[in-house]
Formats: C-alpha cells, structure tokens, sequence
C-alpha cells in the first residue's frame, strides 16, 4: 500500500484531527456523596493544568524450574495518579487536600483525635473517586472514561514563591488508589 501526506491527512481529519493532550476534564470527589465539603468544586476542577490518563502494569512472576527463571503473568499494580493544579488566592482547592490529609493522618502537629487519624473511622476517608476523560475539539466528551476507586492523597506538593516570576503558582498532589476502570 503507497503512502500519502494526502490519504493520511483525511484519515486523520476524518476522526476528528486526533486526541489534543490539552483536551481533557477531571473530577476529584471526597466520598462517595456528591458536594462534599472536601471535593474539588466544578471551578476547582478547571484548575487541575495537567493530569494523565492512568498507567497500568502486570509484574513478571518469575518461577526457577530446572535452574532457570521462567516468567509468568503476576498481579496486577497501579501507579500513583499525578495532576498539578494551579493555586488560586484562597487556596481552596490545596486546604481541602490538607484537610483530607489530616482526616488519614492526624494532625500537623501528629496528635491523633477521633476525626484525625483514628483508622476507626469505618475506612470512609479511603472512599475518593475521580474521573479524566478526554474531550473532543468541538466539546464533546471522547473515548473512555477513566475512574479511579478508593482514591486517597499521598502526597501534596510544594508551592515555589518567588519575586522574579509572575506565572500563577502551581502544585501537585498524589494519589494512591485500589484501582481503575474504564467505560
């Protein structure tokens, strides 16, 4: 078969152009009720600069027989799921992470209550959801959406202040989760 800039060129614009990395929407839900307190607000979620669509692995199980390693497929695992937010001037969206961080895992200080860090709590600080999903030039949403359950943050990045840049201040946040679907 010949190739052409021209056949490739219809293919591409006839399956609306391909998929733009900067075409995407988040969601981030603190629990399984809608409108929590901790979750990420519609406007929040306008926020999130860069996210990824999830990774997924399945570790090599090695087996020796007759003195060599044989590979089989293992168990499957999860990478932790990244986005970088951008900070607005009340720091909305990062005193809710912090807030949720100390729901699992006590204090700033490291003092434990009844409603920081107390693993008592029926697990329900374990219970975040999220979605990405991509969407099309013409504002539709394309191909699967991606879930992750059992969601919870790792991590809460760093803010950098400093005189000689103006950019709007950025940071990211980790999560860890069971797992992903997608649909």
């Amino acid at each position: 078969m010949a190739f052409t800039p021209s056949t490739f060129k219809s293919n591409i614009s006839t399956n609306g152009g391909g998929a733009r990395p900067s075409l995407y929407a988040v969601t981030i839900q603190y629990g399984t009720a809608t409108g929590n307190s901790l979750s990420f607000t519609s406007n929040e979620s306008l926020l999130v600069k860069a996210a990824n669509l999830p990774a997924s692995n399945i570790a090599p199980l090695a087996v020796n027989y007759a003195g060599r390693a044989y590979k089989w497929g293992g168990f499957r695992t999860y990478d932790n799921w990244t986005v970088t937010v951008m900070n607005d001037e009340d720091f909305g969206a990062r005193n809710r992470m912090m807030t949720w961080m100390r729901y699992l895992g006590g204090k700033l200080d490291g003092s434990r209550t009844s409603t920081y860090g107390d693993p008592s709590n029926n697990g329900t600080w374990f219970d975040g959801t999220a979605t990405v999903q991509q969407v099309s030039t013409g504002g539709s949403v394309v191909g699967p959406k991606y879930s992750f359950s059992n969601l919870w943050p790792t991590e809460l990045g760093e803010i950098a202040v400093d005189w000689s840049s103006d950019a709007i201040e950025e940071y990211t946040i980790g999560f860890a989760y069971d797992h992903w679907t997608s649909s």
